[in-house]
């Protein structure tokens, strides 16, 4: 069984995660910052903040095309980072805008949630195939 990854070009995660890289590189190149990050983080870390959304956003795109096991460590690179930053706008968004912001945060929150479960999954995935490379003869 050695080699079997499960489905992982999931349609939605490949979606969201082309989302944030749309919302993080225009930010990167100059264009309009999110009001309520932007109020909540200095401008540096709005950068950083930015950047994770960008470079995390296409490492799980580019899991899409590459071998199965290159795409989960592309994965594992960008899934946690990707959990904490969409935390961070949900948090900044709830804190600064209160209950007008309540979808947007909580459509957020639950991205952040979604990249937390998927990097426990690969996690998991990458130490059941180490098992089985370390049982074969």
């Amino acid at each position: 069984m050695l080699g079997h990854i499960p489905a992982r070009r999931h349609p939605h995660q490949f979606l969201v995660a082309a989302l944030l890289m749309l919302s993080g590189l225009p930010i990167l190149l100059g264009g309009p910052r999110p009001g309520s990050v932007n109020a909540a983080l200095p401008s540096w870390l709005l950068l950083v903040w930015a950047g994770v959304l960008t470079l995390g956003g296409a490492l799980v795109v580019a899991a899409a095309f590459v071998p199965p096991h290159a795409a989960l460590y592309f994965e594992l690179a960008a899934d946690p980072p990707l959990s904490v930053m969409c935390g961070v706008y949900s948090a900044a968004a709830l804190m600064l805008s209160g209950t007008r912001a309540l979808v947007p945060a909580a459509l957020v929150l639950g991205a952040a949630l979604a990249f937390a479960v998927r990097a426990v999954q690969v996690v998991r995935t990458l130490a059941l195939l180490r098992r089985e490379m370390e049982a074969r003869p």
